[in-house]
């Protein structure tokens, strides 16, 4: 009798697995890609700017920068490192501080830049749209 129980109980079990296997039509589904959630991110700040407050609005974020002869993409984080994609020349990564009104950056060496840059702050002021460092526009992505 176990024997016929044991069968009978693997009879009932493939005939569920074929059920769930059936090719009965389905509704239409047209393949999805994966929704990936962006964080929200702050508006970009006005007026006179604190350190905090540049930290705030730069970290985590990617920007297009152009000016002074060089364009690319920057993306600063908020362990205070960043990295980039110049124009024609390929990508680096550096530091970065912000102080009082001032945005503080150093590049490491790369290819193109072999000694890399010392650590120089340059003003920033905001639009409220875009940031301005010295001489380059820096856009959010």
């Amino acid at each position: 009798m176990a024997i016929h129980s044991k069968r009978w109980l693997a009879i009932a079990c493939a005939a569920l697995m074929l059920a769930s296997c059936s090719s009965a039509p389905k509704p239409d589904l047209a393949p999805s890609e994966p929704v990936v959630q962006q964080p929200t991110l702050a508006p970009l700040p006005t007026g006179p700017l604190t350190a905090p407050q540049i930290m705030g609005a730069l970290k985590e974020r990617t920007f297009r920068y152009s000016g002074a002869g060089r364009n690319g993409t920057v993306t600063y984080y908020a362990d205070g490192t960043f990295s980039y994609e110049e124009a024609g020349k390929g990508p680096g990564t550096g530091i970065w501080q912000a102080s009082n009104g001032k945005l503080c950056e150093a590049r490491n060496p790369t290819s193109f830049l072999p000694k890399g840059t010392p650590s120089t702050c340059q003003p920033i002021s905001s639009t409220g749209g875009s940031f301005i460092v010295g001489q380059m526009q820096l856009l959010p992505q």
